[in-house]
C-alpha cells in the first residue's frame, strides 16, 4: 500500500488553502511528503490527535483514512474533531477493514453513534469494495 495517496489526490484538486497532515508516526509523515513532493500548501505534524495543540486553529474539512478512533480514543474523539471544525466544516472517515473480520461493521456502528451523540449529522456513503465512508457535518 502506498501511503500519502489521499493527501496527494486532495492537494492536486485544492485551488486555495493548505492541508495539514497529522499522523502519530514520523515514518507515515515521511511517506506523505515523499508521495506529495515539495509543496508550500502541505503542513505535516508527527503527533497523535489527542496530543496535538492547534492553538485555536479550525479547519474546513477533516479527512481520516484507516484511523479507527473508536479503538484508541473511545468516546473522546468526536468532541476533539468537533472542536477543530469550522461551523460549516465537514468530516470524512474512510476505513478499509481487514477482510473476513467484523471490524468494518463495528467501525460503522460505533462511529455513527458517537458522531450523532457529539452533535454531528453523519451518514454512511456508498463506496467501492470493503471501504467504508462516513461523512459528517455539524448540526
Amino acid at each position: 500500500m502506498r501511503h500519502g495517496v489521499a493527501v496527494r489526490l486532495v492537494l492536486d484538486q485544492l485551488e486555495t488553502g493548505a492541508i495539514t497532515a497529522l499522523d502519530r508516526s514520523e515514518k507515515m509523515i515521511e511517506a506523505v511528503k515523499a508521495s506529495v513532493g515539495p509543496s508550500e500548501r502541505l503542513r505535516t505534524r508527527a503527533e497523535a490527535l489527542e496530543e496535538a495543540d492547534f492553538a485555536g486553529e479550525t479547519f474546513d474539512a477533516i479527512f481520516a483514512v484507516n484511523v479507527d478512533f473508536n479503538l484508541r480514543l473511545g468516546t473522546r474523539w468526536p468532541p476533539m474533531l468537533k472542536a477543530l471544525l469550522k461551523p460549516t466544516g465537514r468530516l470524512v472517515l474512510a476505513f478499509d477493514p481487514p477482510p473476513d473480520t467484523g471490524k468494518g461493521h463495528a467501525f460503522i456502528g460505533r462511529s455513527l453513534e458517537r458522531l450523532e451523540q457529539a452533535g454531528f449529522d453523519a451518514v454512511l456513503l456508498p463506496a467501492h469494495g470493503r471501504i467504508t465512508l462516513i461523512r459528517a457535518t455539524l448540526k
